[in-house]
């Protein structure tokens, strides 16, 4: 890869069989500092992901006083009991959504109030689904500026319990964000959502969690879920899985390229969601072998796929880039959501696949790409700020020339040592 003035040159993959070690979860390192700080106790977090949502949360539980020491592979973090001392009246969360909505409910148990805020491009995002949920558990909080948008503050000093009716045809993370602090509500909490939960399998992770470190939550189908008062979290040594959403980039580079990449670190028997980008390569012609903890993605001649995406919205970035090279169409449904991450991250793929030379495009609920290796060839790509988008097309640079990437900063949300990892093709 060369760098100048910001601007990235993928350069075409010259190692055809490569090893690397799947980067921490995401989402587990999340919620394990999120129910560490609420636990009863000094837990120790090994292994975790620290990108800068990792990084941005543990400051405001700092600000929200709590005791977190960083090492250099773990997090020690002292336990509160659920009773949060702010040291601070304004806690930002920067650009971080799930931040944003994970601490809606959990800045609630503080013992005086605090405000919420972020950066310009946080506070751009309607939160509006998970405040209202809070509002039914007769929390009392205000908009500070626009009504459904941060900051916001929370004048409540806890939660009283009840129950609350949401949509979840947006995120998971809406239920997530209460279920987490429900436990320690003052009553019951029975959560209802009003139509299809998107997402899934993050509400299983957070669930499974929460299991791990001793609260119990009764999940009917996604439609109620209950949550029983005076649960207490208890302090654990846990340590964090391999991350299948960042380990996904890697995989498409193997069915792309027509190579071989061998991974170790992955839980076969995951909770999340996305290691069905296994399954999806598999569908598109590629081999899928595991060997004990490691699994080995082979590529071949690419197929097209028609498949739902309503559970693995992340996935839609790197898939997108595989259907590109893919002969025929490829649809993905369910994927309405996927306006609402960093990015409109449906026009910010089709925009830069038809850089590309290819063709596609999308309505209220789906994607459709036609895939043409004959044609596809490399560009210079916009990013959006979104790390998928960046990681997707910069994976794609190693099967075409010239692909240029103009902002390489942002994959540090997700996975930091990105491009650093990338040396393994060369």
């Amino acid at each position: 890869m060369t760098t100048l003035k910001g601007y990235t040159m993928i350069e075409l993959l010259k190692n055809r069989e490569t090893e690397v070690q799947a980067p921490p979860a995401k989402a587990y390192t999340l919620r394990a500092i999120i129910i560490s700080s609420l636990a009863e106790g000094v837990s120790t977090i090994r292994n975790p992901l620290l990108g800068e949502d990792q990084l941005n949360l543990i400051e405001c539980l700092r600000g929200l006083g709590v005791k977190i020491e960083q090492k250099k592979d773990r997090l020690i973090i002292h336990g509160t009991n659920g009773k949060l001392k702010p040291v601070e009246k304004v806690i930002n969360a920067g650009e971080s959504g799930v931040t944003m909505n994970v601490l809606s409910s959990v800045a609630s148990l503080s013992d005086k109030p605090v405000t919420l805020t972020g950066a310009e491009g946080l506070l751009a995002r309607p939160i509006d689904e998970v405040i209202n949920g809070l509002i039914q558990l007769q929390c009392d909080i205000e908009y500070q500026d626009k009504t459904g948008f941060p900051p916001i503050l929370l004048k409540s000093t806890e939660i009283q319990g009840g129950t609350a009716e949401m949509s979840g045809k947006k995120t998971s993370q809406y239920f997530s964000s209460l279920t987490l602090a429900a436990p320690l509500a003052k009553k019951d909490v029975k959560l209802i959502c009003t139509d299809i939960m998107s997402e899934k399998p993050y509400y299983d992770i957070t669930v499974d969690m929460m299991s791990a470190f001793g609260v119990e939550v009764t999940n009917n189908d996604y439609k109620e879920m209950l949550i029983k008062s005076g649960q207490q979290y208890q302090s654990r040594d846990f340590t964090i899985e391999g991350d299948y959403s960042s380990a996904s980039f890697f995989m498409l580079s193997a069915a792309i390229c027509k190579s071989k990449i061998t991974i170790s670190g992955l839980n076969r028997e995951s909770k999340q969601g996305d290691r069905k980008f296994l399954n999806y390569l598999e569908k598109m012609g590629c081999n899928i072998n595991w060997h004990e903890k490691d699994v080995a993605i082979e590529g071949n001649e690419l197929r097209p796929i028609k498949v739902n995406m309503i559970d693995t919205p992340d996935l839609v970035p790197p898939l997108a880039i595989a259907a590109a090279f893919a002969e025929g169409k490829s649809t993905f449904t369910g994927v309405g959501q996927l306006r609402y991450k960093e990015c409109n991250r449906l026009e910010a793929v089709v925009t830069e696949l038809e850089k590309m030379g290819i063709r596609s495009n999308y309505d209220e609920d789906n994607l459709y790409i036609e895939g043409n290796s004959k044609s596809i060839h490399g560009a210079e790509i916009n990013t959006y700020n979104d790390h998928r988008i960046a990681m997707s097309f910069a994976i794609a640079g190693l099967a075409v020339s010239n692909q240029i990437i103009t902002d390489k900063k942002c994959v540090a949300k997700s996975f930091p040592d990105f491009w650093q990892r990338m040396e393994v093709f060369y």
